[in-house]
């Protein structure tokens, strides 16, 4: 495959002609089969991901194209205040699910031992329009992390892995600093495994 300057010339599956696997490149430029990287969920060689490499690709792409000054600034601007809603919307995302399964805590508490006909969880779900199984998933999550245990800088999901550890209320507040600072679902799931 030849080097091109720009994004179309690299494609990310690509096929050598008498070959039968498929090669991939992430975008340092590392090769391996296509089943490699789907085994390990990235590039084997450096860790990053499809979707990394083409958030990398878009930047060079960005970067390469020659814009006026005068429109350089405003679009800046415009990218972080687009960044800023971006991120306040996750926020409200990871709230959401902590606040349906405080919804479904008021409906039917855990651990009453009553089994009612129809389940009244099962009723909510429906009437908000999700699955129940969903709802007494949120349920079962905001049970395991009163609202003054719960750590805004980790994910609910995070929050869901380790809704069984023994310790959670301390380990939440004490993140893994390798191989990166603070709660991945690798790293919550790493902690259940260790207790």
């Amino acid at each position: 495959m030849e080097k091109g300057d720009g994004p179309a010339d690299v494609p990310l599956f690509w096929s050598q002609e008498g070959r039968t696997a498929e090669i991939v490149r992430c975008h340092l430029g590392h090769l391996a089969a296509r089943e490699t990287f789907e085994a390990v969920g990235g590039c084997p060689y450096c860790n990053h991901t499809p979707g990394e490499r083409v958030a990398a690709v878009r930047a060079m792409d960005w970067g390469r194209r020659k814009r006026p000054a005068e429109k350089t600034a405003t679009a800046d601007r415009r990218y972080f205040e687009l960044v800023g809603q971006g991120t306040e919307l996750v926020n409200r995302a990871r709230a959401i699910q902590f606040e349906l399964g405080d919804l479904a805590l008021d409906v039917e508490p855990l651990g009453e031992g009553r089994v009612q006909e129809p389940s009244l969880l099962g009723e909510l779900a429906k009437a908000v329009g999700m699955r129940p199984a969903s709802l007494a998933r949120y349920r079962r999550v905001a049970a395991a992390w009163p609202q003054d245990k719960r750590n805004t800088c980790a994910s609910w999901s995070v929050h869901a892995i380790l809704a069984g550890h023994p310790d959670r209320f301390d380990i939440i507040n004490h993140p893994p600093q390798e191989p990166k600072p603070g709660w991945t679902c690798e790293a919550a799931r790493t902690a259940m495994r260790s207790s």
